[in-house]
């Protein structure tokens, strides 16, 4: 009997040219909520332009994707190009086609059609007269909008039996099995995410992380603490990592600590880990704390806030116009090491903390869920107040199926009394996740105007400010944890 490593080799010099597929780029589905048009592409390049607001403003991603070849040479022997035409200008429609008919697209190719070729968009394979599709491959299904007559023709390329059932219900002519993929893509409509990357760093005090004149994106806010700013290389230390890992239950080759003349003793104030892994060790702890009652270490994501006077906005509001139902998805890994409260009264505790403004009012607002905490059980599922430094309403919530805000699907809210120490080196925890729709939204909206009647009744009217991941002690004591893949998506509902 061969072995394993020998058959397979066997099969590979037995197989003809071209027998076993490469993998597969992406194509990726826009729609323009202002035309009502879709438009697909798997060029890298179109892609980044769509995105970036060059082919106009309106375009975003519908979530739907599908695997199909950019050049002749990654694809089967029998793959046949697909062509795609533009609506000519002053005579056929603002729109795109795709074709991997070629008698359609000789048929198209002709003056005076109101189609002019573009290019070779990619490579498929194509179905049987029946429609049926090779082997496992799935079918991709044509739809047109049947607006020739108003020169506005469009056509959607969609895999999903359910979304093309929408569409045949919304009045587009199903256009049968027009090609063959070998994977099917789902992808966010838009994906923001805090993720550990040393030595660059980026740990501020919180103003300077919410200014958008110094940060966009990714920073760790630090409040009334100083600042852990200075890069130390932990295996160069006489205990290299171990303080570090003991506290936060991360491992890192880099820290961020106030002192780095103290070596590993740096271990015992604030101090920040990170690696190109997408995770942050994260240690609080309020021996070096200012004159205010809270102190906390949160990693944040900043968005640009101000309308922009090119092609496209770039805020981002969550439940504006979309091209269908759509719901905010929010995950991260979590692991809690180290808990500990010195002070009567005290607190220490852990949430998600999502910051948006109404765009009628101007307000602020934030809706948190908590991860962890010195959170007494039987605590109720709602939290609302205004808060105690900024003034601004919170709406907050647990990880729990009671929550009438989330629907959650990771784990549940972590009970960390003080004293707490992870038995496991790493820490204790693992994947959260929650996600809320517009209804759910709707009822998070009138529960801040419980405090702010003034605030819009719309989930359209508000965009994001930032989303961070508080860490946080009321009065003195200790946090150690991590955090990977803090994640905001857009998806569909």
């Amino acid at each position: 009997m061969l072995s394993r490593t020998l058959l397979v080799a066997a099969l590979l010099l037995a197989a003809p040219a071209h027998a076993f597929l490469e993998p597969q780029a992406p194509v990726v589905e826009f729609y323009n909520v202002y035309l009502g048009h879709y438009f697909m592409t798997g060029d890298l390049d179109e892609i980044a332009s769509v995105e970036s607001g060059k082919a106009g403003p309106g375009w975003e991603r519908t979530g739907y994707g599908f695997g199909a070849c950019r050049s002749q040479g990654f694809c089967t022997d029998s793959a046949v190009a697909v062509r795609r035409f533009y609506g000519t200008p002053g005579l056929g429609p603002n729109s795109h086609f795709y074709t991997a008919d070629p008698g359609e697209a000789a048929g198209l190719d002709r003056p005076g059609t109101g189609w002019t070729f573009e290019k070779i968009a990619f490579y498929v394979n194509t179905p049987d007269a029946a429609g049926t599709c090779p082997g496992l491959s799935k079918p991709v299904y044509r739809l047109y909008n049947n607006r020739a007559a108003f020169n506005d023709s469009n056509h959607r390329y969609v895999t999903n039996e359910a979304e093309r059932a929408r569409m045949v219900a919304k009045g587009w002519i199903d256009e049968g099995v027009r090609w063959c993929t070998n994977f099917v893509q789902d992808t966010p409509i838009k994906r923001f995410a805090i993720e550990g990357r040393t030595p660059e760093g980026n740990i501020r005090p919180s103003a300077q992380c919410e200014d958008e004149s110094i940060n966009l994106g990714p920073c760790v806010a630090v409040n009334n603490l100083p600042t852990p700013a200075a890069l130390v290389e932990t295996f160069r230390l006489p205990q290299q990592d171990q303080p570090f890992t003991d506290r936060t239950g991360y491992k890192s080759i880099y820290a961020f600590v106030l002192d780095p003349a103290r070596g590993s003793a740096a271990a015992s104030a604030p101090f920040v880990l990170g690696t190109d892994l997408g995770a942050l060790g994260i240690h609080v702890d309020t021996r070096t704390r200012g004159p205010n009652s809270g102190s906390s270490i949160n990693p944040l994501y900043q968005f640009s806030t101000s309308a922009t006077a090119g092609p496209s906005d770039a805020r981002f509001f969550p439940f504006g116009p979309h091209e269908s139902d759509v719901q905010l998805q929010v995950s991260f890994n979590l692991f809690v090491k180290t808990i500990e409260v010195r002070s009567a009264g005290g607190s220490a505790f852990g949430h998600t903390t999502l910051e948006l403004i109404d765009q009628r009012s101007g307000k602020h607002v934030y809706f948190t869920t908590l991860a962890y905490g010195t959170v007494p059980e039987g605590t109720p599922p709602v939290f609302i107040a205004f808060d105690t430094f900024t003034g601004r309403p919170i709406v907050g919530t647990s990880m729990r199926t009671d929550s009438p805000y989330i629907r959650p699907f990771g784990l549940p809210s972590l009970p960390t009394p003080s004293g707490f120490v992870s038995p496991n080196p790493w820490g204790w925890g693992g994947g959260f996740e929650f996600r809320v729709d517009r209804d759910e939204f709707k009822r998070i909206i009138d529960s801040w105007r419980t405090l702010v009647p003034e605030l819009s009744t719309d989930p359209a009217d508000y965009f994001f400010d930032n989303f961070h991941f508080n860490n946080e002690i009321g009065g003195d004591g200790e946090i150690g944890i991590w955090l990977q893949d803090y994640q905001v998506r857009l998806i569909r509902r």
